[in-house]
């Protein structure tokens, strides 16, 4: 196989991150031309303690430390750390099926003109219906870094992730933007990561509204909202702020009403749920209409 590197960042959870080396080191490839890079992102537990077990699987391990600066700036951290050709990235509480890794760095290997192959991502775990979520790609072009693939080189010239991006939001699909300029994504339905169900929270909306000022640096940027093609129009602050206030919090109103049927509880909870949205909405209205876009620096 061709020179590889996996970087798989973190940030406290040990527990997920062994689950995910231990799925990891069933993968059907040589691990003697692969490099496994664990970055930390300042855990606050002891990481390394936690992979004493896992460490002695990879004939090539190495850990990188640095403070809490965010997801992008950990991988921008694997990315100067590693030596492949082509950079695998795995989120820690991600579990890839054994034969993850072989097909996205084949499929790179026999498409030379592609610059990535992203995987199918499945959720998976206890919980379904609105009171759950987990990202998920069945068909490609939402480049979530939980799973996918790039060539080095590609992403060099693309300067690695933006480290503006604190926040787990938006920095993969802002990489995948600058990586679309230099060629195509491909989309390997064979290669399968699962990523978890978690149960959503007050809390857990209250932690999305500040996602809405990367969705607005997007659609400056490269002109559209969230993901590519989906065009954000001639006034995209004024788009972002009415999805924020009103169509995505209605969309979950709507979803819990249709949940009613199958739990009463549950689907009147997806409900409030999506009203407190609407209000967080309001409260990120200053950073959609007023914060400034960063200009995209070189940080690789």
């Amino acid at each position: 196989m061709i020179e590889t590197s996996i970087v798989i960042p973190v940030r406290d959870r040990a527990d997920l991150l062994v689950q995910c080396l231990n799925a990891l080191h069933k993968q059907n490839i040589d691990f003697s031309s692969c490099e496994v890079i664990v970055c930390d992102d300042g855990s606050r537990v002891d990481i390394e303690s936690a992979l004493r077990d896992c460490m002695p699987l990879f004939p090539r391990f190495k850990l990188l430390r640095q403070g809490p600066l965010g997801p992008a700036a950990a991988r921008n951290l694997g990315i100067r750390n590693s030596g492949g050709e082509i950079v695998v990235f795995v989120d820690s509480d991600v579990l890839p099926d054994k034969e993850m890794v072989r097909h996205l760095v084949m499929y790179l290997i026999d498409n030379p003109p592609l610059m990535g192959a992203e995987a199918a991502l499945v959720p998976f775990g206890e919980g379904a219906g609105p009171l759950w979520d987990a990202p998920v790609s069945m068909e490609g072009g939402k480049f979530h870094t939980a799973a996918i693939a790039y060539r080095r080189e590609a992403l060099i010239r693309a300067g690695g992730f933006d480290e503006e991006f604190k926040l787990p939001a938006c920095e993969d699909v802002d990489l995948a933007a600058r990586i679309l300029e230099q060629g195509d994504i491909g989309f390997v339905p064979r290669a399968v990561a699962r990523h978890p169900r978690r149960r959503i929270t007050l809390r857990t909306h209250w932690k999305y509204k500040k996602h809405w000022k990367y969705v607005v640096i997007l659609a400056r940027r490269y002109g559209f909202r969230a993901f590519p093609g989906n065009d954000a129009g001639a006034f995209p602050r004024f788009r972002i702020a009415l999805s924020a206030v009103f169509t995505l919090p209605m969309g979950r109103v709507l979803r819990g009403m249709m949940h009613m049927k199958h739990s009463v509880s549950e689907g009147a909870l997806a409900c409030a749920f999506g009203l407190f949205d609407a209000f967080c909405g309001m409260l990120a209205l200053p950073d959609i209409l007023l914060s400034p876009v960063p200009e995209r620096k070189m940080y690789v």
